[in-house]
């Protein structure tokens, strides 16, 4: 087992003996918990912490970029859907149906779309 030398402030120090007394409080016989097994266990923590991050970082996820794809989809979809909502309210089928007018249907969409907003993220008076 290596011997490390470090330096921590009182205030870290204070941490990890107050820590020392909990377990012993708890029941922890002294030869069981002490000073350097307590700070060996959170360099350990630390290091697993650390090293998630790290690979975090490191990994091919680019959340930017994923925004980014995800809003031209979702464009191209809402282009793509008002154009066939379009060229299908202009069929002769439904000619004289008030109910397939191109401005109404968008208006109900957009009416529909904002009550589903709304229920999943609902305006607080303070935004109002």
């Amino acid at each position: 087992m290596a011997k490390l030398q470090v330096y921590a402030s009182d205030e870290v120090a204070a941490k990890i003996n107050a820590i020392v007394e909990k377990r012993r409080a708890e029941g922890a016989k002294e030869r069981d918990v002490s000073f350097s097994s307590v700070a060996t266990m959170l360099v350990e923590l630390g290091l697993r912490v650390y090293e998630a991050q790290m690979e975090r970082k490191e990994s091919g996820f680019n959340q930017a970029l994923y925004n980014k794809t995800i809003l031209e989809n979702v464009l191209k979809t809402q282009f793509i859907v008002s154009k066939l909502l379009a060229m299908e309210s202009l069929s002769p089928h439904l000619e004289g149906n008030d109910k397939f007018q191109f401005q109404d249907m968008v208006m109900c969409i957009r009416q529909d779309v904002k009550e589903m907003v709304e229920i999943l993220f609902p305006e607080s008076e303070e935004n109002s």
